[in-house]
């Protein structure tokens, strides 16, 4: 529904003459000028705003020495991930197995490949217990770092320090309680050093949510 600029009759968007049917107006050329410059504004002002984000976005990730240190440490558990995340004894041969990412990965080119040679597959990482509690541990590192990430791109405002502070809050403690689960039970499996250093960047960037709230936000 539209109306008429010059006598705001209501028009039907199925009206497709030229004229306004009330004060016969040339609906197309009235007041040309006017709203053309009207419109010139409306897109610089929509124009200025998605500037305004895009380098508030940037400043947030690539702005100084310390944003830049925190946007690398939040990808950090991707590395961290390929490292052994846990290793299981077995208590029959006593060897130590190690498991991460990379052992997922295998185990999925094994699946796809059809790999008859007795190695891991993913059917595996679905039917046994511990294994399970990896693969979701590693499912909940990836997304929940994911929105702890794109919350970190917004840190300029006045709430950007709580925003921040509440997702990475949350994806500490999801991740830390999903860790236990591989643990727990006599199945052989301990942590490792790749979930150690996983949380220990947690922690570094805490505070380095906190160092860049000042940095950014000063009254």
């Amino acid at each position: 529904m539209s109306n008429c600029p010059k006598c705001n009759e209501k028009l039907s968007p199925f009206y497709m003459k030229q004229n306004c049917p009330k004060c016969n107006t040339n609906l197309v050329y009235y007041d040309l000028d006017n709203r053309l410059q009207a419109d010139h504004e409306k897109a610089m002002r929509e124009q200025e705003a998605v500037n305004r984000v895009l380098n508030n976005i940037k400043v947030s990730a690539f702005g100084g020495k310390e944003q830049i240190t925190r946007f690398v440490l939040m990808f950090s558990p991707l590395l961290w991930m390929c490292l052994p995340m846990y290793s299981q004894l077995n208590t029959e041969t006593f060897e130590v197995t190690n498991i991460s990412l990379i052992t997922l990965i295998k185990s999925i080119i094994a699946t796809v490949g059809n790999d008859d040679s007795g190695a891991m597959t993913f059917d595996m990482w679905l039917s046994d217990k511990a294994y399970f509690g990896i693969l979701l541990l590693i499912a909940c590192i990836i997304v929940f770092s994911l929105a702890d990430i794109i919350s970190s791109l917004f840190s300029i405002g006045k709430n950007a320090l709580k925003r921040n502070m509440v997702f990475h809050i949350i994806n500490f403690v999801v991740v830390f309680g999903v860790s236990i689960l591989p643990i727990i039970g006599e199945n052989g499996i301990n942590s490792s050093i790749g979930v150690r250093f996983i949380f220990i960047s947690y922690l570094i960037v805490g505070s380095y949510h906190k160092i860049i709230d000042k940095k950014l936000n000063k009254e």
